[in-house]
């Protein structure tokens, strides 16, 4: 055979094999990745064979790392307190200046208590007065103790701003806060503390990531004393 016609068949071998193998590969690896996702799959969701994934036992890091090849996750934690705790956890695990000896993830975690029984449970009837509203907010048991903590620090937030006068008086089954427009003669801010009642007041400021992460780091000045 040619020499010349050699060379010039091998190189053209050579780069078929150089287009065709990675190709191969890739497709071998999408497989592999494919059957992977296939096994955990049925792992934790397989009633044909009548067995059920054991949470406590399972290898979590594993399945996670399999599952992230098939599909996006969720990224809703399922349950509010839980997520609003995970991301105070990660800020705090992500800064190095973190003072481990102070954190306490506990005290955030009965604060978040305390607004879900305020948000939910507590009773409040609304009443205007000049350049605002009166708001007497009430509930039994535990949600009394909750109304009176958070409303009363929260009072003392809005009476720092611009916008609002805010003060706190307490009644046997919880409090009467009193909101009135610090220029009592600006129709749109009057209007906007009667709109906005009980539960918007609360929201305003948005001061409660800030808030939450100094009570997990454990600061002293955490409620604004």
């Amino acid at each position: 055979m040619n020499i010349k016609v050699l060379v010039f068949a091998t190189a053209l071998n050579t780069i078929w094999l150089a287009g065709v193998l990675p190709a191969q590969e890739h497709h071998l690896g999408s497989d592999s990745a494919s059957a992977n996702c296939k096994s955990s799959g049925s792992t934790a969701t397989s009633p044909m064979d009548g067995s059920a994934m054991d949470h406590a036992n399972m290898d979590h890091a594993a399945h996670l790392a399999a599952m992230r090849h098939c599909k996006p996750l969720p990224t809703m934690p399922g349950q509010a307190a839980f997520g609003a705790i995970g991301e105070v956890v990660r800020l705090l695990e992500a800064d190095p200046s973190t003072d481990w000896s102070r954190v306490n993830i506990e005290a955030l975690r009965q604060h978040l208590i305390d607004m879900d029984d305020v948000t939910m449970h507590a009773v409040v009837k609304q009443h205007n007065v000049a350049g605002g509203v009166d708001l007497d907010v009430s509930g039994t048991g535990r949600t009394v103790l909750a109304i009176r903590r958070m409303v009363t620090n929260h009072a003392r937030m809005l009476d720092q701003g611009g916008d609002y006068r805010a003060s706190v008086a307490q009644t046997p089954a919880g409090v009467r806060l009193t909101v009135t427009a610090r220029n009592a003669s600006d129709a749109g801010i009057v209007a906007r503390i009667r709109g906005l009642g009980f539960a918007g007041i609360l929201t305003e400021g948005d001061h409660h990531p800030a808030h939450h992460l100094a009570i997990a780091r454990g600061d002293a000045d955490a409620h604004g004393k």
